[in-house]
């Protein structure tokens, strides 16, 4: 049960109007990173988590915080939006807001586009939604950071950073949730990926680029386990797809497989339409799981 409170969850003051911005501001109300999007996003996510109530309850308390979120911004939107009720050439300025809105919130984003389900990311897999939640909340703050540059009116400017830094609360909410699962933190699903590929960092980028760049070196090609492999168009031996079916070495790499039954949708590029009995393939994925999962 929703049970609305007749109090701002932070009080909006707008000394000097700004059209422009406001219509600004409909980025965080009916946009891809805005407040209804966290909200609805969070909440179906909560809805669908039956199995594990504790995070399930993180999920709704954030997603109705969003909803709370979303009539901050509103407020915020109609104050800087006033003028057009009363100035024609501010009217003038956007008719879309003017006309159709009639100056207020509607759910659009500052293009005038249509709010949409289609920015909402639910997977049903719990690891999976709330890396789309940590992710959710920093481009939102992010958007926050931006739209402050475009204001010097100390009353929008303080709203909004109050909204930014909840925003960095979420992701702190979130990450901990996501570290309290005790996986890996690379095991998405119930399966692990195909072993051999998962630990090679295949060097696709290769050669002199027109402004000097050249292939250059960081821990993302050997931390977690991984080791750099060289493309075939270099000189190196290209990614193991071979080692899907278990051929080890230079004779394995680049050869389709011939008959293994995909264990995960990673496995895709290599299925065969004869696969092996599901028994066999159960055992494959498990034997996997044990081969890439970390010890602790």
């Amino acid at each position: 049960m929703y049970h609305h409170i007749k109090k701002m969850m932070y009080t909006v003051n707008v000394g000097t109007p700004d059209v422009r911005f406001g219509n600004m501001l409909l980025e965080q109300f009916g946009g891809a990173n805005g407040e209804l999007a966290a909200a609805m996003q969070y909440t179906i996510q909560g809805w669908n988590c039956v199995d594990d109530l504790a995070r399930r309850d993180l999920l709704l308390d954030i997603g109705t915080e969003e909803l709370s979120h979303l009539e901050v911004v509103g407020a915020l939107i109609r104050m800087h939006l006033k003028p057009m009720k009363e100035n024609r050439e501010a009217a003038e300025a956007d008719p879309l807001i003017c006309i159709a809105g009639g100056g207020g919130v509607d759910l659009r984003n500052s293009m005038g586009n249509a709010w949409t389900a289609d920015y909402l990311k639910i997977t049903g897999e719990l690891d999976v939604d709330l890396r789309s939640n940590i992710a959710a909340e920093a481009r939102a703050k992010i958007v926050y950071e931006r739209l402050i540059n475009y204001t010097d009116d100390p009353g929008s400017i303080d709203t909004l950073q109050f909204l930014m830094t909840r925003e960095i609360t979420h992701m702190k909410a979130f990450s901990a949730a996501l570290e309290s699962l005790e996986k890996s933190p690379f095991s998405i699903g119930r399966l692990a990926v195909t072993p051999g590929i998962g630990s090679e960092y295949f060097n696709a980028s290769t050669g002199d680029g027109n402004e000097g760049e050249t292939d250059m070196h960081g821990p993302w090609q050997s931390s977690f386990g991984l080791h750099p492999v060289e493309s075939e168009m270099n000189g190196g031996p290209g990614l193991s797809i071979g080692d899907i079916k278990g051929i080890a070495g230079p004779e394995g790499r680049g050869k389709q497989d011939s008959g293994v039954k995909a264990a995960t949708a990673t496995d895709v590029l290599t299925v065969d339409p004869k696969p092996v009995p599901q028994t066999d393939a159960a055992q494959t994925g498990k034997q996997a799981f044990l081969r890439e999962t970390p010890t602790k």
